[in-house]
């Protein structure tokens, strides 16, 4: 079965409320930050995020994650421009 994973923002404050919603539904929380929750699920999950995560501003599938340095940054770590 296929996982992947989901980002649900929430207003501050919130995240507690989401976290239960999230558990009680059998996800797999990843990370929990100041106005979002990252969680894994099925495929079968996204639908069923979106219509149960009451306090879920939206959910957002996360498709890919990378670094980013600015040209300073760069220099210093020693990556070429």
């Amino acid at each position: 079965m296929k996982t992947v994973e989901l980002i649900a923002p929430c207003h501050f404050g919130l995240e507690a409320v989401l976290k239960r919603e999230i558990l009680d539904l059998g996800y797999e929380i990843v990370k929990v930050e100041d106005g979002r929750i990252t969680f894994r699920t099925d495929l079968d999950g996204i639908a069923r995020a979106n219509i149960f995560l009451r306090t879920a501003e939206r959910i957002l599938l996360k498709i890919g994650s990378f670094k980013a340095y600015n040209c300073c940054t760069r220099i210093v770590l020693g990556i070429p421009l």
